[in-house]
């Protein structure tokens, strides 16, 4: 699932575990990609109860917390600023 258009995004979200990873421990599933505006990596995480956060990292870099996004469409905002990185991610695990 890439992401070409905002409508995309939505499918995304509602079927995230399917280009996701399982972290068993945190209950949550998550996708790293790359931060290009930072040069460093942005970790998108949905856990359990639907609620998704996000963390930066990156060589001189990091957040502090991971930030908890409070409305559905500020996380389609986020993956449509960040969409290359994203779509980059997912094209590299269909592949292994």
């Amino acid at each position: 699932m890439l992401i070409k258009k905002k409508v995309d995004i939505e499918e995304i979200l509602d079927n995230f575990s399917a280009v996701a990873n399982w972290d068993a421990l945190g209950e949550k599933y998550y996708i790293v990609f790359a931060d290009n505006k930072r040069t460093g990596q942005w970790t998108l995480m949905n856990y359990v109860n639907n609620h998704f956060s996000v963390h930066g990292l990156g060589e001189n870099y990091v957040d502090d917390n991971e930030t908890f996004f409070e409305a559905r469409d500020k996380v389609v905002s986020f993956l449509w600023e960040n969409r290359s990185g994203f779509n980059a991610a997912v094209k590299q695990m269909e592949s292994i």
